[in-house]
């Protein structure tokens, strides 16, 4: 399998966890490069495991081989370390159905398409939707926007009501779909999704 539209990955140390987010260039000739904003990098090349932020197919975990160096055509993004990437085996794809959901606590201000305002808690979100409680008693396919910044960001997110869940903590809770939202927006989520999965799994592999 092949990357299609990737811009950005997050590479593994070889300990296993995470050591730096890339900015990814995938050239005919060139083949896969990446470009570190991080400081701390030194040349080496090792074989480790990158996640793949693709918006065709997922998160793409594979094993690779870098080769690390100083970048000396660093622009007007300091990026003063580089890498040359060799997919060595590509290991799973997450989301590709968009089925990795996460539980989170999010409390945000929702916006009807009426232009009124309400208040709400986010339990879990997935690349496709949200689960949403609140107070304010919605309908079904009735549509509402939020803002929330994932990673580096802000976006204005649009999604619309699939189904009532009856009362969840005191509230009404409902399975909300995203609706009209951007690729980046989507990509954006997509990352704050697996990096909130990766966190949750190494906290478990601490414990």
């Amino acid at each position: 399998m092949k990357l299609k539209d990737c811009d950005s990955c997050l590479v593994y140390g070889t300990d296993n966890k995470p050591l730096s987010k890339a900015r990814v260039e995938i050239g005919s000739e060139k083949g896969i490069r990446m470009f570190f904003q991080n400081r701390k990098l030194r040349s080496v090349r090792i074989k480790t495991i990158v996640d793949f932020y693709d918006r065709s197919n997922g998160v793409v975990r594979s094993r690779c081989e870098l080769v690390i160096q100083r970048n000396d055509k660093s622009g007007k993004i300091n990026e003063p370390w580089m890498a040359v990437c060799d997919i060595l085996e590509i290991y799973e794809v997450y989301q590709r159905q968009k089925d990795l959901r996460i539980e989170v606590n999010l409390h945000t201000e929702f916006k009807t398409e009426k232009g009124w305002y309400f208040l709400g808690k986010i339990l879990n979100i997935s690349a496709g939707g949200i689960f949403l409680v609140t107070p304010q008693v919605l309908k079904r396919n009735e549509r509402f926007t939020f803002k929330h910044n994932f990673g580096r960001e802000e976006y204005e997110i649009g999604a619309r009501v699939l189904r009532a869940a009856g009362l969840v903590e005191g509230d009404f809770g409902y399975g909300c779909q995203f609706v009209g939202i951007s690729s980046d927006a989507e990509a954006a989520i997509r990352k704050f999704v697996f990096t909130q999965q990766v966190k949750k799994q190494n906290s478990k592999g601490r414990g």
